[in-house]
């Protein structure tokens, strides 16, 4: 198995690697445009996002969140910023900018009828389950459907009312939405679309700026107005990628590894041997989640940096889990709609089983199993994927000839040209006036070598 680079993106590990496309067994097809060490990262977030909302697993233990202030939800907004700015910033800024526009809301509406499914499917197993054991402990993310059905299905399709665990996916809608607002003042200058994103972070923090939430009075869990600024940074960081990578500067790299450093110590109370620090830390830092605490922000950055010119992405091109998460992060749609379901029934089998729900082996075996399913969803979109694109090949090479000859040809007495009928020894004799076509066959009549020739017909 090998792994193509491409010369142009050859200035770091993180986007040197093209992605690759999986075909049957491990044969690989030609690289893509894709950045493989985007998808990379973005699978291992989904697989982190997955784990973290497991209820009491012990692999929890293990997860981004657990060694610094940020967590796999700054990875997962930062790289869909990365990710808009790859896939329509290069259309937005080459003149194309209604088609890029359009791209974004047909994206952003698939998003939304993903939300709405997630959450119905959600409501249906926790509602069905409560009925199914007569135990309405169960309805407990879903009392407000069971109390008042017809306000919350508004509310839900409104996305004024977000279930636990299902609430990300509201965010990236409003930030696809605001895109081509920051696309616009990223053609002018990069500088001044953080400015602006930065001046709404922090309006959002000094006058505490939310969306609300109905019928369940709150705010939204995600805050777009702060969670807009790591997406108008991922945008930057995609348009630098674009352009060449990002630069390295000695300084800033030995800073950002001394805050990750520090993160690291603090989130685990320094190894253990100093109980209570992260309390008291987190009671004094800006650690919140829903505004984007400075803390989560500057930590996240600072890793993204030494993670980036570190050569960790390099690192792990050569193990056996890059691919694998390359696929998953490759379809995070689909795969982070399986995730969120699948930690929805995984947190009803724990309710359901607290005997042993703590136990090593039934942790491991919820946690692997999702993580299997993870993979064979995004495994069986990548088959089909291939299937669709190959049938398409073949279709439109289909397309292509001029004209599809007929295989009893050689028993005919006469073609049907344009709309005429002629016969063969009409068309025969001048080869050179005529165009060259294949003779279209199946399957079967391809064990017949007498047919595997070309007819030279008009030209």
């Amino acid at each position: 198995m090998t792994v193509a680079f491409s010369p142009s993106l050859q200035k770091n590990d993180f986007y040197q690697g093209r992605s690759m496309k999986f075909g049957d067994g491990e044969n690989m097809a030609a690289p893509t445009n894709r950045i493989d060490g985007i998808d990379f990262w973005r699978g291992l977030a989904l697989l982190m996002i997955f784990i973290d909302h497991v209820p009491e697993n012990i692999f929890q233990r293990v997860t981004q969140q657990n060694f610094g202030f940020s967590d796999a939800a700054e990875l997962f907004v930062f790289l869909s910023g990365v990710s808009v700015a790859l896939a329509y910033g290069t259309r937005f800024f080459n003149g194309e900018t209604v088609g890029a526009v359009r791209a974004l809301l047909r994206r952003a509406f698939t998003l939304y009828w993903v939300q709405i499914l997630i959450s119905l499917l959600i409501v249906g197993i926790f509602v069905g389950a409560a009925a199914l054991w007569h135990e309405d402990d169960l309805l407990e993310d879903a009392d407000t459907v069971v109390s008042s059905p017809l306000q919350t299905t508004v509310a839900i399709l409104a996305l004024l009312h977000q279930l636990e665990n299902a609430n990300i996916l509201p965010l990236y809608i409003v930030l696809l939405l605001v895109t081509p607002l920051l696309l616009a003042l990223a053609r002018r200058d990069d500088r001044l679309m953080l400015a602006a994103s930065a001046g709404i972070y922090l309006a959002a923090r000094a006058f505490s700026l939310n969306l609300s939430t109905w019928p369940v009075e709150g705010t939204w869990f995600f805050n777009p107005f702060a969670w807009q600024l790591i997406f108008a940074i991922g945008i930057v960081a995609g348009r630098r990628l674009r352009r060449g990578g990002i630069g390295y500067d000695a300084r800033l790299f030995a800073g950002c590894l001394a805050v990750v450093a520090i993160g690291a110590v603090v989130r685990t109370d320094a190894l253990g041997y100093a109980s209570g620090l992260w309390q008291h830390v987190h009671d004094v830092l800006d650690c919140g989640k829903t505004d984007l605490g400075v803390a989560r922000l500057v930590h996240f950055l600072a890793l993204a940096y030494v993670v980036y010119h570190s050569g960790l992405t390099g690192l792990m091109r050569r193990t056996r889990a890059f691919l694998p998460l390359c696929l998953i992060g490759r379809y995070g749609l689909p795969v982070f709609a399986t995730g969120t379901v699948l930690s929805a029934i995984g947190e009803l089998v724990e309710t359901r089983s607290e005997d042993f729900s703590h136990t090593l082996a039934f942790g491991a075996a919820i946690v692997f199993g999702g993580i299997l399913m993870h993979y064979l969803v995004a495994r069986g979109l990548a088959a089909w994927r291939d299937k669709s694109r190959a049938q398409q090949s073949m279709t439109n090479r289909a397309r292509a000839l001029p004209m599809a000859v007929p295989l009893f040809l050689r028993k005919s007495p006469s073609i049907l040209w344009s709309g005429t009928s002629r016969g063969v020894s009409d068309i025969w004799p001048f080869p050179k006036s005529y165009r060259r076509v294949a003779v279209v066959q199946s399957g079967r009549d391809r064990r017949d070598e007498d047919r595997h020739r070309s007819l030279d017909v008009s030209s």
